[in-house]
Parts: structure tokens; sequence; C-alpha cells
């Protein structure tokens, strides 16, 4: 009975813990999505592309200003690559993840809000995208992007480091991720390496 009381009292504490220095939120908005491209060693040229980002946040208080800040979401990048070389002109990509984010964070105080600087890896997964590809002929076919072995990666390496200015339960927040990872499979047969990027600007809001 002891161990059971001990047990109940250590579980109230934790979650009095957590209730007094967690938050949880939820941020949206605007990703302007890019890529670094080489075929065969040779930088391509590259376009960017238009999307959105979606995401549930939280954030643990660690120690002074440090702060662990993960999120899991949804972020839409894309982007169009104009070959030097070879029967394509143009090829554009959409490509839909479910990113998972533990972050790391600093806050400065300013006043009765927040600067806040922010970073760390993201994981993102997908088996969704399309890709829409116009030859010198100025014929263009479009299809799902095979995602496997011997096609596209289902899984994305990133780095992200973000600023953000946080009111009492708003936010705003800037943030630049470069991709770590060839989301190309078949780099080794087609020589193509390709790397996402991201710059996205999002607002946020915290229910707690």
């Amino acid at each position: 009975m002891k161990h059971i009381l001990a047990i109940f009292f250590i579980t109230l504490s934790i979650q009095g813990i957590f209730a007094q220095t967690t938050k949880f939120g939820i941020k949206a908005g605007y990703n302007y999505a890019s890529a670094k491209a080489t075929y065969a060693g040779v930088k391509q040229p590259v376009t960017g592309k238009s999307g959105f980002g979606l995401a549930l946040t939280t954030k643990l208080d660690f120690d002074g200003v440090l702060h662990f800040s993960p999120y899991v979401g949804y972020n839409m990048k894309g982007f169009i690559i104009n070959p030097k070389t070879g029967n394509t002109k143009k090829e554009e990509y959409t490509i839909h993840y479910f990113d998972i984010a533990p972050l790391l964070s600093l806050d400065f105080p300013v006043g009765e809000n927040t600067f806040v600087v922010s970073g760390g890896p993201i994981l993102g997964l997908t088996n969704f995208g399309k890709q829409k590809i116009t030859t010198t002929a100025n014929v263009t076919t479009s299809q799902k992007m095979a995602f496997g072995f011997g096609g596209y990666g289902w899984f994305d390496l990133s780095l992200t480091a973000g600023i953000s200015y946080h009111f009492n339960k708003t936010f705003v927040e800037v943030a630049y991720t470069p991709g770590l990872a060839n989301i190309n499979n078949n780099e080794e047969f087609d020589g193509r390496n390709i790397r996402n990027r991201m710059l996205s600007l999002n607002i946020g809001y915290y229910f707690k």
C-alpha cells in the first residue's frame, strides 16, 4: 500500500511540474522550398516553389534560458530543375513530408515578450510526391514519384535554425532548413544528387 501511495504522489508531482513548465501549441505558415542539385557532379539551375506547413509544437523548460521545443507536422516542399544537358528541359517536383523535429531553443526576455533562437535536426518521412517532366520537344508528362530503393527516399534528414518573437501566447517565426541527405536513392546509376532546402515563415499560438 505504501508503494502504491508513493507512486501516486510521485505521479501527481510530475504532472504538477509539467503543468507549470510545459506549453502546447500550433504553428502554420508559408514555405519557400528549393533544392541543391548536381547531375554527374555538375550543379544544375534550380527554381523554388511556394508551399505551406502546419505543426503541433510543445515547449518544456530545461534550465534557465534553455528549452526543449520539439514539433511534429506537415511540410510541402518542392523545386524546379532545368537540366543543363540531356533531353529534359524542365523537371518540377512537389513532395509532402511528415516531419519530426526534436529541437532545442534559447529564450531571451525582451520586456514582457521573448526573443527565441532555436535549432536542431528534422527527420522527414514521405511516400507522396508528384513530378512533371518537360522534354526539349515541349512534351510534358505528369506522374506520381516512385519511392523506394530504386527511386526517391522515404526519409529525409535536415538541420534547421530559426528565430522567433514570442508575445503572451502568439509568436512569429522565421526558419531555414537545409537538407543533409540526397533524396534520390538511384545516384550510383543516374548521378543525380538532390538535397532539399526550405525557408519558412510561421505564425504560432500556445494554448497553454
